[in-house]
C-alpha cells in the first residue's frame, strides 16, 4: 500500500485557503528538492507544477526522504508557507 504523507485536498477540506496549501506545498517540494530528497516522480511533480490537486506520497521521495519525511513531516505540518520551511530545516539538522 503507498504511504501517502500529506494531500493539499485533506488540508481544504478541512477549510484551509486553497492559494494557502498550494503555497505551503510549493515550499515543501523546493525544500526537499534542495536536500535531495526527491525522487524522480517528485521532481516531475515540480516540473509540472505544484496545484491544488498535489499530494506527497512515497514514490516521490527517495530512501532517505522516506526516514525523513516519516522522522518529522509530522511535527511541521501546520506551518504556515512562511513557516515550514525553517521548520523543515530544524528537523533536517535533527535528523541527520
Amino acid at each position: 500500500m503507498l504511504k501517502v504523507y500529506d494531500k493539499a485536498q485533506w488540508h481544504m477540506d478541512a477549510g484551509e485557503n486553497a492559494e494557502a496549501v498550494v503555497s505551503r506545498f510549493k515550499a515543501v517540494f523546493s525544500f526537499l528538492a534542495a536536500k535531495e530528497l526527491l525522487g524522480a516522480e517528485g521532481k516531475e511533480m515540480v516540473d509540472l507544477g505544484i496545484d491544488s490537486s498535489i499530494s506527497i506520497h512515497e514514490r516521490m521521495v527517495t530512501d532517505a526522504g522516506k526516514k525523513f519525511m516519516e522522522a518529522c513531516y509530522d511535527k511541521v505540518i501546520d506551518k504556515s508557507a512562511d513557516e515550514i520551511v525553517g521548520a523543515l530545516e530544524k528537523e533536517f539538522e535533527l535528523f541527520m
